[in-house]
């Protein structure tokens, strides 16, 4: 019995294995915007691309909540995803939401370890929609599966467009231990946010994300006083701050 035992755990600890391995993983911190140029001279990133971003929620950030994020983008390529961001250690929604099913990407930033499962796909209308009944109608079957297994609760006719905002990246390979960095600038009406990110293997994510501390201080550069997602940072600033779209 106890041979049986240790041979159900580590069948078990292997299939958890090959789960974790379909993910990507993202490491993140946040910069002190004034400081951009700074950041863009010595790190040497290049290859700047504009475009703006928008985000949907009701007037209570009901989505959010629950850690449902739905994005449209506008730049080289229009795309709308669905994003339900789990936190690590949280197993029970965790496990209704197979790896095999949704693309996810393990994040590690100045809030923690959380899993993003999304679903992403190019949209052909002219305009972004601004309100939640024509987003449920771009809601292609995989994001509403998405949506369905990970048991979430939306009432799309108290939703509506909440945030407009203009995005710049930039990209470096220049910099080790990092293969390629990544810089993004969000600018909305009442505010701004940085963040710098790299793609890394996703069992290194803690030793890396020491690593792009290391690199940011070795640099002199400043961090934001505050840490953590960006998305979740801007959407709970006061919705009025969003209310006067950047043309």
């Amino acid at each position: 019995m106890p041979s049986f035992i240790v041979i159900c755990a580590v069948l078990s600890l292997s299939s958890a294995l090959r789960a974790a391995e379909k993910c990507t993983a993202e490491v993140k911190l946040l910069l002190s915007p004034p400081t951009i140029q700074t950041v863009i001279t010595s790190l040497r990133f290049e290859k700047e691309v504009t475009g703006r971003v928008y985000f949907f929620d009701t007037d209570a950030l009901d989505l959010l909540k629950q850690g449902v994020v739905v994005r449209f983008r506008q730049g080289a390529v229009n795309d709308f995803t669905v994003k339900v961001r789990v936190p690590a250690g949280n197993k029970q929604v965790d496990a209704t939401l197979p790896r095999e099913h949704f693309p996810c990407e393990i994040n590690r930033s100045g809030a923690g370890e959380d899993i993003d499962y999304s679903v992403q796909h190019k949209y052909k209308v002219l305009e972004v929609p601004e309100m939640g009944s024509d987003v449920a109608g771009l809601l292609s079957p995989l994001q509403q599966r998405l949506l369905k297994e990970a048991q979430v609760s939306i009432d799309w006719g108290r939703v509506r467009r909440i945030a407009n905002i203009k995005a710049t990246k930039w990209e470096t390979t220049a910099q080790s231990p990092f293969r390629k960095l990544a810089l993004e600038l969000w600018v909305w009406p009442a505010g701004n946010i940085l963040e710098i990110s790299a793609k890394v293997a996703p069992d290194a994510g803690a030793s890396k994300y020491a690593d792009l501390q290391r690199l940011v201080d070795m640099k002199g550069l400043s961090l934001n006083a505050s840490q953590g997602n960006k998305t979740s940072t801007v959407l709970a600033e006061p919705l009025t701050q969003h209310k006067s779209p950047l043309r």
